[in-house]
């Protein structure tokens, strides 16, 4: 199966991460924990998340404080992840938002 941009999505439905990384917990930095994957944008959107690639390894500490609701952290991700597919998928903001229905850049 394939997403509507022709990634082939592995039998859980996720495409490749659009994210690269080299090793260790894009957010913390720390190398020495497991790494789980996240979704980015959650709830209503994590199967949009997941077919367009908006996800990430993060370590299980990072993982367990965005489950705790540390809004700081929740909103980094979201707009690293915004900035991200907006260079990967060639969208314009306004593309986003209708895709998303949020620009997670202009929240404070």
């Amino acid at each position: 199966m394939k997403n509507e941009y022709g990634a082939r999505l592995d039998r859980n439905g996720y495409a490749p991460s659009i994210t690269i990384q080299e090793g260790g917990c894009p957010l913390c930095g720390r190398r020495d924990r497991p790494l789980q994957r996240h979704e980015a944008f959650h709830g209503a959107n994590r199967d949009k998340s997941k077919r367009l690639g908006c996800w990430l390894y993060i370590c299980d500490l990072c993982h367990d404080r965005l489950h705790h609701r540390d809004a700081e952290l929740d909103l980094y991700v979201k707009r690293l992840m915004q900035t991200l597919a907006m260079e990967y998928y060639c969208w314009t903001t306004e593309d986003f938002i209708r895709e998303w229905g949020k620009n997670y850049l202009d929240v404070e």
